[in-house]
């Protein structure tokens, strides 16, 4: 006697990713933050270094 089994297609893993909403909310602003934080460090090493006459007197 034999079981009928339901024909399970094997999922592609882009179309479960494609599929779940919440992964694809969660990806988009993830990424787009790590990307975001990434621009702002690399601006910030950009920078020029502060001047020793506007640093000393602010450090006092």
């Amino acid at each position: 006697m034999e079981m009928n089994q339901p024909n399970q297609e094997k999922v592609p893993f882009y179309r479960m990713i494609m599929d779940d909403f919440m992964l694809l909310l969660f990806l988009g602003v993830t990424i787009y933050a790590i990307f975001y934080l990434l621009w702002g460090v690399m601006e910030l090493s950009n920078l020029p270094a502060i001047p020793d006459e506007i640093k000393k007197p602010l450090l006092k």
